[in-house]
C-alpha cells in the first residue's frame, strides 16, 4: 500500500475512533451523572417532606402543651400542695391534659409538681416522693432550654418521644417547680416516614447522633454512616459511606438529624445497562465509519496518484533520495522545476525597485556623498546631470469628517504613494517614497527657466492633489521646494518642502505652497505673553484637582491665544512640548508615568510625529488629557478617603479631649480649610457636627447603661460645664439628659 494512502487511512480511522469513543464516554458519563443526581434529588425532596410532616406533629403537640401550661387554671393551681380533697381542681387540670390526647401521636400526658410531689396523668392523681426519679429530674434540669424534646427513655419508655416543659417557663431562679411531660408514640411518628423502597430508607437521629426512628423497621443503620453523621452533619448535604449514598438534613427546630440512605449498587444498576447499550452502539457506528473511511480515502488518493505518476514521467528526480511519502516527492520535483533563471530574474527586478527607494531615502536624508552618488548614478536610472530638480512633500491635513480612522493613516499614505507612481510621467519623476509621515516625490524639471520650473512643479502638485481628492476624498497639502541642480542638495530641498507645509498653522489646510512664497519676516520666535502663562497655570491647576471641565476650558483658551498670535509651527510645537513636559512632571509626582497612561513607549516621540496644529490639538484632547485626568482624579479620591477615615479614627480615639480642625491640620500636615472641605465631601457633614453626634451617642450609651451623673458625663465629653452639655443634648435629642434616662428606665 502506498505510504500516503496508508497514512490517510490511519488518520481517518484514528479520527473516527477518537470521535466515537469520546461521544460514547461523554454520553455514558452524562447519563450516569443524571441518574445519580435524580436519585439524590428525589431522596432530598422526600427527606424534606418527611421532616416537615414529623416536625408539624411535634409543633402541634408543643403548641397545645404551651397553651395548656399558660392557661390561668394551671398557673393558679400548679404550685399548690394538692391532695385528694381538692377534687374539683384536680378534675379541671385532668380535663386539660385529656384534651391534649386529641393531638396526633400523643400517647400520655403528665403534670408533675416537684415541690409538693404530686402528679396528674391519664391514670389519675398520685402523690408521693417516688413519682419521678431524682436522676431524671437532674437530667431535665441540666437542659438549658425550658422546652425540649427527648427521644426514648424517661417516664414514657423507649417506645416514646417525650416533650418536656419546665414550669414556670420564665423563672427568675435556676430551679423549676413543675414539669409538663407529653409522650408521643414512635409508631405514630413512623406513619409519617414514607419512602419509596427503591430509593432506600429514612432514619431520624437525636441530638446525640443516635438513631431512634427508621422507615426500614428493625434494619439497623450502618455504623460508618452513623459515625459520619455524628461528626459532619450540619445543615443539609450528602456523602457516601459504607457503599451507601446518604442525604441528610439537620433540623434547626430540635437538633435532630434526618438521613436518607440508598445503596450505590442500586444507583449504578441502571447505568450498567446504559453502558452496555452505548458500547454496542459505538462499535456499530465505528465499523460503519471505518468502511466509509476506507472507501473515501481511496477516492481521495486517486488525484494524488495521478499527479505523482505525471511528475515521475517528466523525468525530474530530486537529490534527496527516498522520501517519506508521495507528497514529499512531488514537492521536491516541483521545487526543482520552478527554481529557474526566470524566477531569479523576476525576484531581482522586484528587489531593484526597493533598493532604489532606499537609495533615494538616503539621498533625501543627506547620507549620500558626491562620490557614492557618481558611482551608483546610472545603476538606479537617474536623469542626466545638470538638469533642474525639485521635491514635493505631501501630507494628509486631517482625517476628521472623512470615512477613515487615524489607524488607517499609514495605509492611506501608501495608497497615495501608489497613485503618484501611476499618475506622473516616468520621464518627469525620478522617484517617490514614504518618509516620516510624508509622501515625497523627486521631480525632474523640463526647463532651466526659474519661473517655468516653479509653474511646472505647481502643476504636478495640483495634478496630484486633484487625483487624491477624486479617488480618496482626502484633504492634503503639498510643500514645493526651490529648484536645485545637484542631487546631493536633495536633503535641503526636502527640508524646504517640509518648512512650507508648516505654514498651515496660519494659512489653513489644502495648500499647494512654494518655499519661496513663505513670509520669512514672521518666522522669529515668539515670547510667551502673560495671558498664556495664566491659562497654562489654570490648566495645570485643573489637572491637579481632577476637574475635567475647567482643564479642557483652559486648554482651549491657551491654544486659542497661541494661534491668534500667528506663531510659527515650530514655536507652537515647542510651546506644546513644554506643556507635555509639565504634565509629565505632574503625573510623575503622583507616582505614575505618562508613557504608561498614554500607552506609548515615549510620549515625546509620539508628539514629534504630529505635523499639524489640528493633529496636536486632537492628540491632546483624545490621547493625553483623558488618561492623565483619570489618573490624577483616582489619586485625589484615594487621598480624600484616607484623610476622612483618619479624621474619623482620631475623633473616636480622642472625643473626650479638646479636638479641633487645627489640631488635625497639625497632625496630618494639611490646611484646616482643606481638611474641612475633604471631610464634608466624604462624610456628608461638617467636622464639628460629626464630633458632636459622636459625643451625644456616647452620652446616650452612658445614660442608658451606667449610673454616671450628668456632670460626670459632661466632664468625660470635655464640656467645661454641664449647662453646655445639657443644651447640646436637648438640641440633638429634643429632651434633656435626665428626661432621656427616665424615659429609657420606664421602657425597661
Amino acid at each position: 500500500m502506498p505510504k500516503y494512502l496508508y497514512r490517510l487511512l490511519v488518520f481517518s480511522l484514528l479520527l473516527t475512533t477518537v470521535s466515537v469513543a469520546s461521544i460514547g464516554l461523554i454520553s455514558y458519563y452524562i447519563a450516569s451523572r443524571d441518574i445519580g443526581e435524580k436519585v439524590n434529588d428525589g431522596n432530598a425532596q422526600i427527606l424534606m417532606q418527611n421532616q416537615m410532616r414529623i416536625e408539624q406533629v411535634l409543633k402541634n403537640a408543643e403548641m397545645g402543651a404551651v397553651q395548656y401550661s399558660s392557661s390561668s387554671l394551671v398557673s393558679d393551681n400548679l404550685y399548690d400542695d394538692l391532695d385528694n380533697e381538692d377534687f374539683q381542681v384536680i378534675n379541671s387540670l385532668s380535663k386539660g391534659l385529656y384534651n391534649l390526647h386529641s393531638l396526633e401521636g400523643v400517647a400520655e400526658t403528665r403534670l408533675i409538681n416537684l415541690d409538693h410531689n404530686w402528679m396528674i396523668s391519664s391514670l389519675g392523681f398520685a402523690k408521693g416522693k417516688e413519682l419521678i426519679s431524682p436522676e431524671l429530674v437532674g437530667e431535665y434540669a441540666n437542659q438549658p432550654q425550658h422546652l425540649f424534646w427527648t427521644a426514648g427513655g424517661g417516664l414514657g419508655g423507649q417506645d416514646t418521644i417525650q416533650l418536656v416543659i419546665k414550669l414556670p417557663m420564665i423563672a427568675s431562679g435556676t430551679r423549676h417547680k413543675a414539669l409538663l411531660l407529653i409522650d408521643l408514640s414512635k409508631d405514630a411518628l413512623l406513619t409519617n416516614l414514607t419512602q419509596n423502597a427503591q430509593l432506600g430508607s429514612i432514619y431520624v437521629l437525636n441530638r446525640k447522633g443516635e438513631p431512634f426512628l427508621s422507615s426500614a423497621g428493625t434494619e439497623p443503620v450502618q455504623p460508618a454512616v452513623v459515625s459520619k453523621l455524628q461528626t459532619e452533619a450540619e445543615g443539609t448535604g450528602r456523602f457516601e459511606a459504607a457503599g451507601m449514598a446518604v442525604n441528610y438534613r439537620a433540623s434547626a427546630y430540635n437538633g435532630w438529624t434526618y438521613a436518607s440512605t440508598v445503596s450505590l449498587k442500586a444507583i449504578t444498576k441502571e447505568t450498567k445497562k446504559i453502558a452496555f447499550i452505548t458500547l454496542n452502539a459505538c462499535i456499530i457506528i465505528l465499523v460503519l465509519l471505518a468502511c466509509v473511511a476506507f472507501y473515501g480515502t481511496r477516492r481521495m488518493y486517486r488525484p494524488i496518484h495521478k499527479l505523482f505518476n505525471m511528475t515521475k514521467q517528466l523525468g525530474i528526480e530530486g537529490a534527496g533520495g527516498q522520501k517519506s511519502d508521495e507528497f514529499a516527492m512531488i514537492e521536491e520535483r516541483f521545487s526543482s522545476l520552478f527554481s529557474t533563471s526566470n524566477e531569479l530574474q523576476r525576484q531581482l527586478k522586484a528587489q531593484r525597485g526597493q533598493v532604489k527607494d532606499f537609495f533615494l531615502m538616503k539621498l533625501l536624508m543627506g547620507q549620500v556623498s558626491e562620490s557614492e552618488f557618481a558611482y551608483k548614478y546610472e545603476t538606479y536610472g537617474f536623469g542626466e546631470k545638470g538638469k533642474a530638480l525639485g521635491v514635493l512633500a505631501l501630507q494628509i491635513d486631517s482625517l476628521e469628517g472623512t470615512r477613515y480612522d487615524d489607524d488607517e493613516k499609514e495605509l492611506l499614505l501608501f495608497a497615495i504613494n501608489n497613485i503618484v507612481g501611476e499618475l506622473l510621467p516616468r520621464d518627469s519623476m525620478l522617484g517617490h517614497l514614504l518618509l516620516d509621515q510624508s509622501q515625497v516625490t523627486l521631480l525632474l524639471g523640463q526647463s532651466d527657466d526659474p519661473d517655468e520650473l516653479k509653474s511646472y512643479f505647481y502643476e504636478m502638485a495640483e495634478l496630484i492633489e486633484s487625483k487624491v481628492k477624486e479617488l480618496l476624498q482626502l484633504k492634503i497639502s503639498i510643500g514645493i521646494s526651490r529648484p536645485f541642480h545637484k542631487y546631493t542638495d536633495a536633503m535641503d530641498a526636502y527640508s524646504e518642502a517640509l518648512e512650507a507645509l508648516k505654514r498651515r498653522i496660519s494659512l489653513g489646510f489644502q495648500l499647494l505652497l512654494h518655499y519661496e512664497d513663505i513670509d520669512t519676516a514672521g518666522r522669529s520666535s515668539v515670547q510667551p505673553a502673560a495671558s498664556w502663562q495664566h491659562f497654562e497655570d489654570c490648566l495645570l491647576e485643573g489637572l491637579k484637582t481632577g476637574e475635567a471641565a475647567s482643564t479642557y476650558d483652559y486648554f482651549n483658551q491657551y491654544t486659542a491665544a497661541l494661534l491668534q498670535k500667528n506663531v510659527s509651527f515650530n514655536d507652537f510645537q515647542i510651546l506644546m512640548l513644554q506643556l507635555v513636559s509639565k504634565i509629565y512632571q505632574l503625573v510623575q509626582q503622583q507616582g505614575g508615568t505618562l508613557d504608561g497612561l498614554v500607552g506609548s513607549k515615549s510620549v515625546a516621540l509620539r508628539f514629534m510625529k504630529l505635523h499639524t496644529a489640528e493633529e496636536i490639538l486632537a492628540w491632546f484632547k483624545t490621547q493625553l488629557l483623558p488618561p492623565a485626568l483619570a489618573f490624577l482624579q483616582s489619586r485625589i479620591d484615594s487621598q480624600y478617603i484616607n484623610i476622612a477615615q483618619s479624621m474619623v479614627e482620631l475623633i473616636q480615639e480622642k472625643y473626650d479631649q479638646d479636638i479641633t480642625l487645627e489640631m488635625c491640620a497639625e497632625q496630618f500636615r494639611f490646611h484646616p480649610v482643606y481638611l474641612s472641605r475633604v471631610f464634608k465631601k466624604e462624610m456628608g457633614m461638617t467636622f464639628i457636627d460629626y464630633l458632636t453626634n459622636y459625643r451625644m451617642n456616647m452620652a446616650k450609651l452612658w445614660l442608658r447603661d451606667s449610673n454616671l451623673k450628668i456632670t460626670e458625663i459632661a466632664e468625660r465629653l470635655n464640656y467645661t460645664n454641664s449647662t453646655g452639655f445639657i443644651r447640646t443634648f436637648r438640641k440633638a435629642e429634643g429632651m434633656t439628659p435626665g428626661q432621656y434616662r427616665e424615659a429609657h428606665a420606664r421602657a425597661q
